[in-house]
Order: structure tokens, then sequence, then C-alpha cells
């Protein structure tokens, strides 16, 4: 983190964030699987995949944040997966 680039915060969080809730929705997860249970990860993934896209939102610009909209696409293509794999 530099002091010459105050956003550099903001980016660390955010990428704070995305590591916190991936651990997250491991224990969710991991909880929720018993002997003979279905997995049903459907309804914590998409949980975390919006709280994802509240934290890198749509007004990302690539040109000034390339890894930030990479990760949006991402979340927005895992997300669109997701809703076809539960229907």
């Amino acid at each position: 983190m530099s002091a010459d680039h105050p956003e550099d915060s903001g980016r660390t969080d955010r990428w704070q964030s995305l590591v916190a809730g991936a651990f997250l929705l491991e224990e969710t997860l991991a909880s929720k699987q018993g002997p003979g249970d279905a997995p049903g990860a459907n309804p914590p993934a998409l949980r975390y995949l919006d709280s994802l896209l509240e934290v890198f939102p749509s007004s990302l610009d690539p040109v000034e944040d390339f890894e930030g909209y990479a990760v949006r696409r991402m979340v927005l293509a895992l997300r669109h997966a997701l809703e076809q794999d539960g229907r």
C-alpha cells in the first residue's frame, strides 16, 4: 500500500473481503455436509457471489482497474453458471 495512492486502501480491503468470503463459504459448506446430505452449495455460493458484486461494482473501469474488472466478470459468469445448474 502506498501513501501516494490512497485508493490502494480500498483495493486492499476488497482483496481481504474476497479471501475472507472464500474461507467463510468453505466453512459454511463443510458444516452443512453430513452423511447422506446433498451438497446444496448454491444458496451460500450465490450469497457470496452477490456480496462480491457489491465489493466489485459495475462502475469499475477496466482501463483503471483491470484486476477488479476481471474478478467482477468471473463472479458474474460463476453466478450465471450456478443459476443454470439450479434449474
